[in-house]
């Protein structure tokens, strides 16, 4: 499969096109934060969980499906992907990956290594059935995600992110999502699609909040480096998680960089919301994508 070359000239962020000794290690943990982004039929970004998911080698990287949802869809029509690995205590540190989709498997070691690890082996009902393997296109290197940034960007928040309302009436967030997207800490990422080589790309973004029901914002206090290359008017996928594990995908524009009591701010219009959290998952708004549940008319054993 001929791949198309990776931006490897962020400014301030080097890529390279395989995973070193320590990055595969990174990796293996299985309490840590795993996030898969994949892109939709429309080229909108999409942004999951998937804790079954280490490299197995410098090339390749393969997670492993236990529920059906929106990205296993994804790879099969499109198979750039852009993966988050990310510590789950402090000091936070962080890696990204570019990889491509290649193959399934539904057999074999690497879904027994899954079935097997804290997370799954106590599952009764529950298994990783499928495995998807991926080639590592590009990956930078193990990153710190400081402290200090969180803390002044949760602080920039209470200064700034209300004279960034929409003053709108429509409630687009639901009032799980509006509690999730203002909660001073959770775990927060945010996706775009690199323009220069269509390879979705995961930013962490901790302090990104709402700034009504209808506006997510960031100070931009850490990561500056990355959140700068998001492109103004471009579609993002942002991840918000609690540590009760509710989570909830909001998507929309990125509109650019815009300043609220003098601190500056990335600025997200919501335009459509998804429900990543079992028994549904799709489409809650807008109603008219809304997925439906098709009504069970036929019982039978």
């Amino acid at each position: 499969m001929t791949k198309n070359k990776p931006n490897n000239t962020s400014k301030g962020v080097q890529w390279k096109n395989s995973l070193s000794p320590q990055a595969i290690e990174f990796t293996q943990p299985s309490i840590m934060l795993k996030m898969v982004s994949t892109v939709d039929d429309r080229g909108w970004p999409h942004i999951t969980i998937i804790t079954s998911n280490r490299a197995i080698a410098d090339d390749t990287i393969v997670w492993g499906a236990f529920t059906e949802g929106s990205s296993k869809e994804h790879v099969k029509k499109n198979p750039k992907q852009g993966i988050l690995y990310m510590t789950a205590e402090m000091p936070f540190k962080f890696m990204q990956v570019k990889v491509e989709f290649e193959q399934i498997k539904k057999e074999g070691e690497d879904l027994e290594y899954f079935n097997n690890t804290e997370l799954m082996r106590y599952f009764t009902y529950v298994r990783v059935h499928t495995a998807f393997y991926n080639t590592v296109v590009a990956a930078t290197h193990v990153r710190d995600l400081p402290l200090l940034g969180i803390i002044s960007g949760i602080v920039k928040n209470l200064v700034g992110k209300s004279g960034l309302r929409t003053g709108l009436d429509e409630k687009r967030l639901n009032p799980i999502g509006y509690k999730l997207y203002t909660a001073p800490i959770a775990v927060r990422a945010i996706a775009y699609v690199d323009p220069t080589d269509g390879y979705p790309i995961i930013i962490p973004c901790i302090p990104l909040q709402a700034a009504d029901h209808n506006r997510l914002v960031f100070p931009v206090s850490s990561n500056k480096l990355d959140l700068f290359q998001i492109p103004e008017d471009a579609k993002v996928a942002v991840h918000c998680m609690n540590f009760d594990f509710a989570n909830q995908v909001v998507k929309g524009t990125f509109t650019g960089i815009q300043k609220s009591r003098a601190i500056k701010f990335g600025v997200i219009e919501i335009e459509e919301i998804y429900n990543s959290c079992p028994p549904i998952y799709g489409v809650i708004y807008p109603p008219e994508r809304r997925y439906e549940r098709p009504k069970v008319t036929n019982f039978h054993l």
